[in-house]
């Protein structure tokens, strides 16, 4: 097995990630015949640690979220301050490949093991296009607090991510990784490919 093959693979795998459908036609396009390249490991790493960072995972998620003053039904009317928000938002988990180590891959033969990184959250953001106020009451004799819609969309981002965390978005994306990569490199010529995934935290 040359070494082109897997740097060309995985360079084959970025442009996968970006455009999904177009796989199996990178996959033959750069795959290369009668050119000879010598095999080795740090030029593997290199290319695996070109990708920085692999998606594997995606929620899209909506929360309503309500806040405001506390008191009683007397304050309330006097000096409240309610909100109501429904919030969409977007987590993706995968893998920073910037942090994968040089002895992180091994070849032997026709063999290949890489241990990935942990997953992580990689992106925790509302959709400000479908995330809106949907009802503020105020009461008689206030203004509202004008840093109260701020406070109540980073409760529902937090909100949304814990609820990702959950529904174990960082398992799926340990699987989805472990499938991708098995896939390219076995493709690629190698018989056994092992990879080795630690269990993620959400911070």
């Amino acid at each position: 097995m040359k070494i082109t093959t897997i740097i060309k693979l995985l360079i084959a795998l970025v442009i996968s990630l970006l455009v999904i459908y177009g796989l199996i036609a990178l996959i033959k396009l750069f795959s290369p015949q009668g050119v000879f390249i010598s095999l080795k490991q740090p030029s593997v790493v290199t290319q695996i640690k070109s990708l920085n960072r692999l998606e594997t995972a995606s929620f899209t998620i909506e929360k309503v979220i309500e806040a405001g003053t506390g008191g009683n039904a007397f304050q309330n009317i006097l000096f409240g301050d309610k909100i109501l928000l429904i919030a969409h938002g977007n987590i993706i988990a995968g893998f920073d490949l910037s942090k994968l180590q040089s002895s992180a891959v091994v070849i032997k033969g026709s063999s290949l093991y890489i241990e990935l990184p942990a997953p992580e959250i990689l992106v925790s953001s509302l959709d400000e296009n479908q995330t809106k106020v949907y009802d503020r009451k105020l009461g008689l004799f206030t203004k509202g607090d004008p840093s109260l819609e701020s406070k109540v969309r980073l409760a529902a981002e937090n909100s949304m991510r814990q609820a990702a965390c959950d529904g174990g978005i960082l398992s799926i994306a340990s699987d989805n990784a472990r499938k991708q990569f098995q896939t390219t490199f076995i493709t690629a010529g190698f018989k056994e490919v092992i990879i080795d995934i630690p269990v993620g935290k959400c911070n």
